[in-house]
């Protein structure tokens, strides 16, 4: 190996041991603000997005109820670099629930603040190593997904939240509308492909287009519902109709491995 190939290498495993030391030091202090936070706001949360408490828990899910709760005086000299600060000094968020942005180590790489009232639902703090474009909410469960040789793609964070809490784990969201290449290269890992869900609107259809991986079969939602979460909030029978549509589509694709090339496409209409 040339001395400047080698060079090359060491600055790459520098960038990666910098990078894996700040998503640790952001998890422990991601894990505090957790500790910390009111859990009877969990419920609050279960209950108006009608899910299943256990998947937010497993979503490690917390609330902030004043801007305070974020200055944690073990972390202050960290907090610009975690994202959490905006440009005028002041921290980002307030009364809002904050969902963890896992990499598939189980290490934290990024916060999202969502309300239900404000005019701004998502507020993305902008940390360090954090590509949010090129990531994907749930990718802690990278390797199951693997191992079960198939994911299921939503657009929204609140759309994979409620399909996991109907039981499904290979659940993610997209991060950003942008198109993906290195989000498509980790789902196209998957040996029998994907399940796609886009939202009923302009910007899932626009969205969808870039959700190309080998091997794919796209669920709507029925006409009336804008997406998998709101078809999902309206009864118990919808998540039973929802829940029969997508082990539909399960089935379809494990039918067939990929094996790393072009393969068929199908579309299901839930009705």
């Amino acid at each position: 190996m040339s001395s400047e190939a080698l060079g090359g290498r060491e600055k790459v495993e520098s960038v990666l041991r910098d990078r894996r030391a700040f998503r640790q030091r952001l998890t422990a202090y991601v894990q505090e603000l957790i500790e910390n936070s009111d859990t009877s706001k969990i419920e609050e949360f279960a209950k108006f997005r009608k899910m299943y408490t256990g998947a937010i828990y497993s979503a490690n899910i917390f609330y902030i109820k004043d801007y305070v709760d974020l200055l944690l005086p073990d972390y202050l000299d960290d907090l610009e670099s975690f994202g959490v600060i905006s440009a005028n000094g002041k921290p980002i968020y307030h009364e809002r629930w904050v969902i963890p942005i896992y990499d598939s180590e189980g290490l934290v790489q990024g916060l999202v603040g969502y309300s239900p009232v404000s005019n701004e639902r998502y507020v993305y703090a902008v940390t360090e190593y954090y590509m949010r474009g090129d990531t994907l909410w749930g990718l802690e469960r990278l390797n199951r997904a693997y191992e079960l040789g198939y994911a299921i793609l939503t657009e929204g964070i609140t759309d994979a939240l409620h399909i996991r809490s109907l039981g499904y784990e290979p659940v993610f969201a997209m991060c950003g509308t942008r198109k993906s290449a290195i989000s498509m290269f980790e789902l196209n890992r998957c040996r029998y492909g994907i399940v796609r869900i886009p939202d009923r609107d302009i910007a899932g259809t626009k969205a969808v287009r870039s959700w190309e991986t080998n091997r794919y079969v796209t669920l709507t939602t029925p006409i009336n519902y804008k997406d998998a979460d709101e078809t999902l909030r309206e009864s118990e029978d919808n998540g039973e109709c929802f829940r029969g549509y997508l082990d539909l589509c399960i089935g379809w694709l494990m039918e067939k491995e990929h094996k790393g090339e072009k393969s068929e496409k199908e579309k299901i209409c839930m009705i």
